[in-house]
């Protein structure tokens, strides 16, 4: 990762076995780790569901860590006066980073948790169609990461922030 603070690069989902691009946005590089990259949306960015054919202007803004090595993504939706609203994990492949962009396989399971840090799991269903498509690593994989989100959030790992009052859910599309 040759990534610098402040670059703008493209962050993408794509299905697999169709190798089609589901969605993407543009973000920033605001942390640099070892472990990963955490990247910031505004208030107000572009998010662009290629699968949907949909552009949506999002109403908060957002973190998202990407993490080397990890079937998992994720970070806090926040409001425009930092509150957390919600925390968004996706469950995919491991990363491949690249000059301007780094992408992954979607693996169709979400999990999402409140600011006070209970989760719930998503789209599972969706998951148990796809899996036979998948390579057996991969089912494996994401179950497993399902877990090991719920245990990154317990734990206030980077970059989770201490529990708050939980919300409603966000509207997601």
């Amino acid at each position: 990762m040759n990534y610098w603070i402040g670059q703008t690069l493209r962050v993408e989902f794509w299905k697999y076995p169709a190798d089609t691009l589901h969605y993407w946005w543009e973000a920033q590089v605001y942390e640099l780790r070892d472990e990963g990259v955490l990247v910031y949306m505004p208030l107000g960015f572009e998010f662009h569901h290629v699968g949907k054919n949909r552009l949506l202007r999002v109403d908060h803004q957002a973190y998202v860590a990407l993490f080397v090595g990890r079937w998992y993504s994720g970070g806090p939706d926040l409001d425009a006066d930092g509150k957390v609203l919600e925390y968004y994990w996706n469950i995919q492949t491991p990363p491949r980073f690249e000059s301007n962009r780094i992408w992954q396989y979607d693996l169709e399971i979400d999990v999402r948790c409140r600011a006070d840090h209970t989760c719930q799991s998503y789209d599972l269903e969706e998951f148990a169609v796809k899996a036979p498509l998948y390579p057996a690593e991969w089912v494996e994989q994401a179950n497993r990461a399902v877990q090991q989100v719920e245990q990154h959030v317990r734990r206030q790992q980077w970059p989770v922030l201490p529990p708050e009052q939980g919300r409603s859910w966000l509207e997601r599309i």
